[in-house]
């Protein structure tokens, strides 16, 4: 419950509503209203909140939150000077009022919301978690989990991402975080930054302003997040260097990951198996061992919740057409994420010892002018995993095949995912193992439902 009394105070609005009265929620959709929650209407390159006040309080919204006159009860209205930022500072001053919960905050180029999935599953062996739900990083999905905090949450794990410099410094303190998590650092968003050095400055804005009483969890392979210091705690966790938290004796199969570490807590090592595919994702899992066990969680309940993680959809999500295994790893991509992907692909086709390897690419976003060298590195990673056959589709994609053909991989660039659809229909043979990789945009996964029937599982 909300008060009115708290959106004052956090935003200064005016209001002829009493401060005691209480609200059932905080929401910027309209579509969703629930009764008694308050409207908040934000503004978008194509889209005005405030159209939809008044649909709103008929919906049986409580109030709602605007930034001009909208014609509506002033008892349910709450008038500001910017919407946004009230809803930032609502979302802030909540979560200060929570004092129980402690906020688990993760930043990284590659692996954000895997990390997320795995740090929540740990710490929900012993405590009560809510987590960033999709990957609502932003400066709108960030307020929005921290609203759904209630008085027996003992753990909130939020994603924090970026654009550009600054954007993580003016967020953090909406989370104001106990303990940060850095994945690593890559050339997404190189094109807005400029430079792999100017996005490792943006990620370790995360860990200005910590002290002693906060925690740090830093990758230590990585080049450039080994390098970093803050006043907080550090745990580092790798594969490569020496760690604080160690994984070794890493084996992938077609099906799973094993890998062991040695706990902290009992000094003992501890074996895992995870339905995860690839190396990257021990690393996304060292860094919630490392959490987990900051916070007290028994090594057998972390080695538990990692054996039966269950994540968010459309990274490297296993699915059986048949005799075929389609590795679903389309919600997003990078040089880095394509890198690792191309190398499960290889690991899986290996483990089941029959079959080919096959994979579908398309486009990765916002890589700027390394954008055609970064796409002919990933036509090198596919030859490296020994793909058989390579479909492209997307004007940045074709430099993909180009690279791939010098290299001997049979390669096929199209128009479109339908026409990408077309040709793997007539390519795919039984025991082949399909991989479908591009930014989230160029909706790679549709590919998946024009090629196979719904028959994962079977």
């Amino acid at each position: 419950m909300f008060k009115a009394k708290l959106i004052v105070e956090a935003t200064g609005a005016v209001t002829s509503a009493l401060l005691d009265t209480e609200y059932t929620g905080i929401t910027t959709d309209s579509r969703t209203i629930m009764p008694g929650e308050v409207f908040v209407a934000l503004k978008g390159e194509k889209f005005d909140g405030h159209t939809y006040c008044k649909k709103a309080l008929e919906q049986g919204a409580g109030a709602v939150l605007v930034e001009k006159e909208v014609g509506t009860d002033p008892a349910k209205t709450f008038l500001v000077k910017d919407t946004l930022a009230a809803y930032q500072q609502i979302a802030k001053t909540y979560r200060k009022s929570m004092k129980k919960v402690k906020v688990i905050a993760i930043t990284g180029s590659n692996g954000k919301t895997s990390t997320k999935d795995l740090i929540a599953a740990c710490l929900a062996e012993k405590f009560n978690v809510i987590k960033t739900q999709a990957n609502f990083n932003n400066e709108i999905g960030l307020p929005k989990t921290l609203l759904t905090i209630t008085p027996t949450t003992d753990f909130a794990v939020v994603e924090i991402g970026m654009r550009g410099l600054g954007q993580i410094r003016a967020m953090k303190p909406l989370a104001a975080p106990d303990t940060v998590v850095i994945t690593n650092v890559g050339d997404t968003h190189i094109e807005l930054l400029g430079s792999i050095e100017n996005i490792a400055k943006a990620k370790s804005e995360i860990l200005e302003n910590l002290g002693p009483q906060n925690h740090a969890i830093l990758n230590n392979d990585d080049v450039f997040v080994s390098k970093m210091t803050t006043g907080a705690n550090i745990t580092r966790y790798g594969i490569i260097k020496n760690s604080a938290i160690k994984g070794f004796n890493v084996k992938i199969s077609g099906k799973d990951t094993h890998f062991s570490y040695k706990s902290a807590l009992t000094k003992q090592t501890q074996d895992v198996v995870m339905p995860l595919l690839g190396e990257h994702n021990v690393m996304n899992a060292l860094a919630a061992i490392a959490v987990a066990e900051i916070y007290q969680v028994p090594d057998k309940d972390i080695a538990h919740a990692l054996h039966n993680i269950v994540m968010t959809g459309k990274r490297q999500e296993i699915l059986h057409f048949g005799d075929v295994t389609v590795i679903n790893d389309a919600y997003n991509a990078s040089p880095a994420s394509m890198e690792a992907a191309c190398k499960t692909l290889k690991s899986v086709v290996e483990a089941q010892g029959k079959g080919r390897a096959l994979a579908v690419m398309s486009d990765m976003l916002e890589l700027g002018k390394t954008s055609k060298e970064a796409h002919a590195k990933v036509g090198g990673y596919a030859a490296a995993a020994d793909v058989s056959c390579l479909i492209t589709y997307g004007c940045e994609a074709r430099a993909i095949s180009e690279s791939a053909a010098k290299k001997g991989v049979q390669v096929y660039h199209v128009k479109d995912r339908t026409e990408a659809a077309k040709v793997l229909k007539k390519i795919v043979k039984p025991f082949d193992v399909v991989l479908f990789k591009g930014s989230h945009s160029m909706a790679v996964d549709k590919v998946i439902d024009l090629v196979f029937k719904k028959e994962e599982g079977k």
